[in-house]
């Protein structure tokens, strides 16, 4: 992974010695899963669950989403979803939409930084 890459994902709030390690160095692999995360549809289905206050599916794609950034070692958008997954756990939806935009925010660096270093994502 080139020093650019590799300063854009931290950046991005990515732990890239983490998920190297996680990933056994597999460069190919850790490039096949960022982009994964890029088509994927969980972030759209959170901020679907929240706007129309429904906590159990908010709660599932808080959870599920997660998970994905635990194991890609997203730290920054992870932490956020994380907070919003025990709040909508907890049935609190209100507080998890106030946080939302939060998510939305570091998800639209992520994007950005994801697309710039593995362009022609599918």
């Amino acid at each position: 992974m080139n020093e650019y890459k590799r300063k854009a994902l931290e950046n991005a709030g990515v732990n890239i010695d983490e998920v190297r390690e996680r990933f056994m160095g597999d460069e190919l692999f850790i490039d096949k899963c960022f982009k994964m995360f890029i088509n994927d549809k969980t972030l759209v289905k959170l901020k679907e669950a929240v706007l129309n206050n429904n906590s159990n599916e908010a709660f599932i794609a808080a959870h599920t989403l997660k998970g994905v950034c635990g194991e890609l070692s997203i730290y920054k958008l992870g932490s956020i979803v994380c907070q919003m997954s025990y709040m909508l756990k907890a049935g609190d939806i209100k507080s998890a939409s106030e946080i939302m935009p939060e998510a939305l925010y570091e998800y639209e660096i992520l994007s950005k930084v994801f697309n710039s270093c593995f362009p022609l994502a599918e």
